[in-house]
């Protein structure tokens, strides 16, 4: 069982990389966890329609065949930590070598992402930045786990 983050977007900043670092960490007891990150486009804001298709094959490059894809996006289901945890365990038992996880850019995703995504996740109807997007899905990630290992970490 694998999993793996892929996000678009941003410079580093050192509180995000500590806290990657931290869930991956934590993650990495339940399964092997990975985290790629990809440039965003270099086109400029102007030319949104191209930034969102040289996006979108840089993450098609990085998605196999086989993966099982979980797209993050505000048109998405919407569903509270135990509902999370319930539908990660049921993509895990579909027996796929990876799920993916993936934060598109600032334009989000192109319809063969949408399109090829086995489920599609709303963190919230709030819009975040990638920063916090990403801190989000670590840590309800790691939550499900943990909810679904009965852990003492989520109370209800």
């Amino acid at each position: 069982m694998k999993l793996a983050f892929v996000f678009v977007g941003g410079q580093k900043e050192p509180w995000l990389e500590e806290l990657t670092e931290s869930y991956r960490k934590k993650l990495g007891y339940f399964c092997q966890t990975e985290i790629i990150r990809l440039k965003p486009s270099k086109q400029a804001r102007a030319s949104a329609e191209q930034k969102l298709l040289d996006e979108t094959g840089e993450l098609m490059r990085v998605i196999k065949k086989d993966d099982l894809l979980v797209v993050c996006d505000e048109r998405g289901d919407s569903v509270d930590s135990k509902k999370f945890s319930q539908k990660l365990v049921k993509l895990f038992e579909r027996g796929r070598p990876r799920v993916v996880v993936l934060i598109g850019g600032a334009f989000g995703f192109g319809a063969e992402i949408r399109e090829r995504a086995d489920w599609t996740w709303s963190l919230s109807p709030l819009t975040f930045n990638h920063h916090i997007a990403q801190a989000v899905v670590l840590e309800q990630t790691y939550r499900a786990f943990a909810i679904w290992k009965n852990l003492p970490y989520h109370n209800e």
